[in-house]
């Protein structure tokens, strides 16, 4: 099952997630440098093993860390 960005976002790569996928297979790590919206990530098809999401705006990775601690809020 892959989850869809929960935001739009200037630059994000939801539409190029599939070729994304595609082209990376179902490596062992993913690294997202510019996470934005995470779209690549949450449209990834396999269950991951190792994920690590950077951004450098602080307020999107402020979203990630609040999700991650209260998703029903």
């Amino acid at each position: 099952m892959t989850l869809a960005a929960p935001f739009p976002y200037f630059g994000g790569k939801r539409r190029a997630a599939a070729a994304i996928w595609d082209a990376l297979g179902d490596p062992g790590g993913y690294v997202e440098p510019f996470a934005g919206s995470a779209a690549v990530l949450l449209a990834r098809p396999h269950a991951g093993r190792c994920e690590t999401i950077n951004d450098l705006d602080g307020m999107v990775a402020n979203f990630w860390r609040a999700a991650r601690a209260a998703p029903d809020a």
